[in-house]
């Protein structure tokens, strides 16, 4: 994918951890984002997907600090030149909470920066623990028996939930 292989040139402007957007696995921090909406209509070059594919994974900002040594986050999409980067929680603050939930995050002729909030981003260098993992959701019982399934081959006790309010 293009718009993937795109992040290995995009700096992250904040140091520590330094390095490029392609070196982190990158989560938003709310649901409904634009990349899924992406995904599920396949526009932009984006492969199109059904939702049934396509699982949440849940972590807690906690977890993640205490074991992983290098992350940062944004507020807003990591490739907009606007965005910042900080790798200290108090600035949580920073994030527009509002417009992350927000299920209609589209620009307004008031706020054309909407869309770029929506996409604030938690960033893990290189890869992200399974002890960092607290649960999985998924858009029905269907895929929820998938990912179990997939849970029990790899001996994890990460809970796998339903929860159809994260899809469009």
């Amino acid at each position: 994918m293009e718009l993937i292989a795109n992040r290995h040139n995009y700096p992250v402007k904040i140091n520590p951890p330094n390095g490029t957007l392609g070196e982190y696995v990158p989560f938003y921090f709310g649901h409904l984002s634009p990349m899924l909406l992406k995904i599920k209509n396949g526009t932009q070059g984006i492969t199109q997907r059904s939702q049934r594919d396509i699982v949440y994974v849940i972590c807690k900002v906690e977890s993640i600090v205490q074991l992983c040594e290098n992350w940062c986050f944004t507020d807003g999409h990591a490739k907009n030149a606007i965005t910042e980067f900080y790798n200290n929680l108090s600035d949580l603050d920073k994030i527009d909470w509002d417009i992350v939930f927000e299920k209609y995050w589209g620009n307004k002729d008031d706020d054309f920066d909407r869309m770029r909030r929506k996409q604030a981003e938690f960033l893990i260098k290189n890869h992200v623990l399974v002890g960092c993992i607290d649960a999985v959701a998924t858009i029905n019982e269907s895929s929820k028996a998938v990912i179990e399934g997939i849970m029990l081959k790899l001996r994890l006790t990460i809970p796998v939930m339903v929860n159809p309010n994260l899809y469009y």
